[in-house]
């Protein structure tokens, strides 16, 4: 029975791994398969976004995440990653990995995770985060993974840990802030292989990942306050940073684009002329209608009215072929080759690869991307390991799950024994 673990470190940026000195990382990468130069995001590089095209294979503007948060003209709710079911999955096409393999039998564990405490058409996997937290440290999120895989019978768990990003945003991503974190992961990363070699018997499938990369903020632009344009000639929804959004009001599409184009080293867009590339002219209800973007790498657009200051020296959301703005991938376990490098490869690659490694069945509308020059990173069939476990009897899973549910699952980090002690017990009942 294969299993796998997606690890997404946040705003993990490619070229730490060659900057910084990280034996265990750098012994992973070299051991199993790595991008050599980094896996690309989507655009824009921002968290939400991005977790949920790794999620679900698809380009923003498939799967509808187009910012961290964002307003819904339809819905009249402004979406981020702590919202509830408030509607914001409505479409069928849009089916996250958990869900996928819960619809397949495949039981799941999502930790922290971007939306896994969502609903998906009256899905969610076996366990799942009910609530986001910054407070839980990283090896107590590998202690409960592994426990899951040992003791649960479960196959994928996909877990999000918020560093280095936040030490990027506020010190940069050159700062020995960021530095110092990377090392305390490294070494965190050595604690996991070591219970997975203690405890699992090295059987497991490991992918470690990011989001998107992170640079230096070298200039802010304040459309408002530099009156390029006029703050009541938009609606009150903008969406800015690397990306600057904005909702014209009636008949004055053309004057806020043309104002908003005459900031140096700045292009407007109307949604519709988007770089194809970008994949991202929709959904119309979450996106205004024009969007400006800075021309230069580490410039962002504010839409502060005043000559606020700017706090982060780190960011990212600017265009995701930029090499600062590249992810992380490394993975190794019994279904990858070892020693093998990869020049890069696409985010929404990686649905399909977890699919292949669970024998799932993909979703037929996750056609971003795909496994067709990836083939060579799995070994054959006949040379990949399986473990036996035991499987629960589905009466045994529904009673777990239920009271796994009823508890809001985000105890079920703090307290695993607990919840493990009542798994066990419910073969007496």
């Amino acid at each position: 029975m294969p299993r796998l673990l997606i690890i997404s470190l946040d705003g993990f940026r490619h070229d730490y791994l060659n900057e910084h000195n990280l034996p265990t990382l750098n012994r992973f990468r070299n051991e199993g398969v790595q991008a050599t130069h980094g896996m690309r995001p989507t655009f824009t590089t921002m968290t939400f976004p991005n977790h949920i095209s790794i999620a679900t294979g698809m380009y923003q503007e498939d799967h509808g995440v187009i910012h961290n948060s964002f307003y819904d003209r339809l819905l009249n709710k402004t979406i981020g990653m702590s919202s509830r079911d408030d509607g914001q999955w409505s479409d069928p096409k849009v089916e996250p990995l958990w869900i996928t393999a819960t619809k397949q039998k495949v039981k799941s564990a999502v930790l922290f995770w971007p939306a896994c405490h969502n609903e998906f058409f009256g899905i969610r996997p076996v366990i799942y985060s009910w609530l986001y937290t910054d407070n839980i440290p990283f090896r107590e999120k590998i202690d409960n993974a592994i426990g899951y895989f040992r003791e649960l019978s479960v196959q994928l768990v996909m877990l999000y840990h918020f560093e280095p990003d936040k030490q990027g945003h506020t010190y940069g991503p050159h700062s020995s802030e960021v530095r110092d974190v990377l090392f305390r992961l490294d070494s965190d990363i050595e604690y996991l292989l070591n219970k997975v070699k203690n405890e699992l018997n090295d059987d497991l499938n490991i992918i470690i990942l990011s989001d998107h990369g992170m640079t230096n903020v070298t200039k802010v632009i304040r459309p408002f306050f530099e009156k390029y344009i006029n703050r009541s000639s938009v609606e009150s929804t903008i969406l800015s940073g690397a990306l600057f959004n904005v909702m014209p009001r009636n008949g004055l599409t053309e004057q806020v684009r043309n104002n908003l184009s005459n900031i140096p080293n700045v292009t407007a867009y109307k949604l519709d002329e988007m770089p194809k590339r970008f994949h991202y002219s929709k959904p119309k209800h979450r996106l205004g209608e024009i969007i400006a973007l800075p021309d230069v790498e580490g410039h962002i657009i504010s839409a502060a009215t005043t000559n606020a200051s700017y706090d982060n020296k780190g960011n990212h959301g600017w265009d995701n072929a930029l090499p600062s703005m590249q992810a992380i991938f490394i993975a190794r376990g019994p279904s990858f080759n070892e020693n093998v490098q990869i020049n890069s490869l696409n985010n929404v690659d990686i649905y399909h690869i977890a699919c292949y490694i669970l024998k799932l069945n993909p979703n037929p509308y996750a056609t971003a991307g795909s496994l067709v020059n990836l083939t060579h990173i799995f070994r054959s069939v006949e040379n990949v390991t399986t473990s036996n476990t035991f499987i629960p009897s589905s009466s045994t899973t529904e009673r777990f799950t239920t009271s796994m549910n009823n508890a809001c699952l985000l105890c079920s980090i703090r307290l695993f024994p607990v919840l493990l002690m009542l798994f066990l017990l419910s073969f007496t009942f």
